[in-house]
């Protein structure tokens, strides 16, 4: 038997409805498993303690929907999560989409320009005239320029 098998059994265990039998193999789980043991121990003392009180009146189908209103109380008292991130991370991913929106459409830096168009004054330069030469002719001024200025 599995522990949710044993775990549904254990108030039939303890109020005594339950075989010969199938007692030994829960008593022997109990006695192995920790969270079992514990669950059968609160439920026994739980038992007891309704038990004890002078109003108490046994019918059928008590035992059961005693189990399932003590698995209820479990469940509501479990901690839920203080932080609303379900809602926060929807609105502040629209909140950061629409700011960039807003920069592109507002803020952003106008692009330069970057091509210009060529002054008509450098087609006149001479420097622009060395690249209309021929191969010949440029290596004639480049001769020139080198025993003009270094000398060889």
């Amino acid at each position: 038997m599995n522990c949710f098998e044993i775990q549904e059994r254990i108030v039939d265990l303890i109020i005594g409805d339950i075989d010969p039998e199938e007692k030994e193999l829960i008593v022997a789980h109990i006695n192995q498993c920790p969270i079992c043991a514990e669950e059968y121990y609160f439920l026994s003392e739980c038992i007891d303690a309704c038990c004890s009180c002078p109003d108490f009146e046994e019918n059928e189908g008590y035992w059961e929907e005693f189990l399932v209103s003590v698995h209820e109380r479990i469940c509501l008292t479990k901690p839920k999560n203080p932080f609303p991130f379900h809602i926060v991370v929807p609105i502040a991913a629209g909140a950061l989409g629409v700011m960039g929106i807003v920069y592109l459409l507002f803020f952003r830096p106008v692009p330069k320009q970057i091509a210009q168009p060529k002054p008509e004054e450098y087609d006149k330069d001479p420097v622009y005239e060395v690249y209309e030469l021929s191969p010949e002719e440029q290596q004639e001024f480049i001769k020139m320029v080198n025993q003009k200025y270094f000398g060889e």
